[in-house]
């Protein structure tokens, strides 16, 4: 069977799975007639005497595809040719090839079902694979459409996520800055209630949060009015520091002290402290003896208001 191939490759001939593999368009490929082969089948055949022929071609008929045939056959001539002896071999030639032809064209047609059920086969893998190619194509610009949807539906989704943070973020800010506008009347009420330690702590803290939002117009006033609260404070402050030299109360002086202690200004109190002390007793002391000079003298001559302390102890 293998020197049967490579003398039909000799010949020009190719085997059914060999010349699938070979051709480009399945559209070309002819089935071929049982016709063709029937002058070759009709023939009288003797098997075994076919087999012999086979077996007496020689070897080099199956050698290397770049195997010369007709140079072989020139070089095998004698020097002196005799007619006879050359047509007796030319018949042996042809019987071998009619062997060869004869027992290829029955392998032919013996393949022939199988050839065209694979010939079927491939065709219809050919139009299956039409088809996908098709459908791939399809699905490729689909999938470009939809990617460049997707895209700009991405882009457009991120950039609203991102005027919804900044939103989100305003908006949190107008809500600090309208809490950070109503603490004037927290403050007054906290101020009028005496509570200065609160008051201060809450000046103070607007005072941190309206400085984060110093770029816009409105906080600017804002820190000016605070400050001016945070002074408003410190005179209160001092008027409650005031009061606690004639009527101390203890819880009164704490808040007092509290307050001036966030503010820094400890010393400043104990100073402002001392100042009071020293102011009511001198008011107090200058106002004993202003009755007793008023008593002495039998009148109530505004004059002796207008001395100063030490002139009016020296009056009889």
């Amino acid at each position: 069977m293998q020197k049967i191939k490579s003398l039909m490759t000799r010949q020009g001939l190719k085997s059914p799975q060999e010349s699938l593999s070979d051709l480009g368009a399945i559209e070309s490929l002819r089935v071929p007639g049982k016709e063709e082969f029937r002058e070759l089948r009709e023939q009288p055949s003797d098997p075994q005497a076919e087999q012999e022929l086979i077996n007496s071609i020689e070897q080099v008929y199956f050698s290397a595809d770049s195997f010369d045939i007709v140079k072989y056959e020139l070089e095998k001539l004698p020097p002196v040719l005799n007619l006879q002896e050359l047509e007796e071999y030319r018949d042996k030639l042809k019987q071998q090839q009619a062997a060869v032809s004869k027992k290829v064209a029955d392998l032919i047609l013996e393949k022939q079902p199988a050839y065209v059920k694979e010939l079927e086969r491939v065709t219809s893998l050919q139009t299956g694979l039409q088809l996908a190619a098709v459908i791939c194509t399809n699905g490729r610009r689909h999938l470009n459409i939809a990617k460049e949807g997707f895209t700009q539906a991405s882009l457009g989704l991120l950039a609203n996520q991102r005027k919804r943070q900044l939103l989100i973020g305003l908006l949190k800010s107008l809500r600090t800055i309208k809490t950070l506008q109503r603490t004037d009347v927290r403050l007054s009420e906290m101020l009028e209630e005496e509570d200065y330690p609160g008051a201060i702590q809450l000046c103070l803290e607007c005072q941190k949060a309206a400085s984060t939002f110093k770029h816009y117009s409105c906080i600017s006033e804002l820190n000016s009015k605070l400050q001016d609260t945070l002074e408003q404070i410190e005179e209160q402050l001092d008027v409650a520091l005031s009061k606690i030299c004639k009527n101390f109360d203890i819880n009164h002086y704490t808040k007092v002290q509290q307050a001036y202690r966030l503010l820094g200004k400890t010393q400043t109190a104990m100073d402002q402290l001392h100042m009071h002390f020293t102011q009511a007793i001198h008011n107090t002391v200058f106002q004993v003896v202003l009755g007793y000079v008023e008593l002495c003298a039998g009148n109530t001559d505004t004059k002796f208001q207008k001395l100063q302390y030490k002139d009016l102890c020296t009056e009889e």
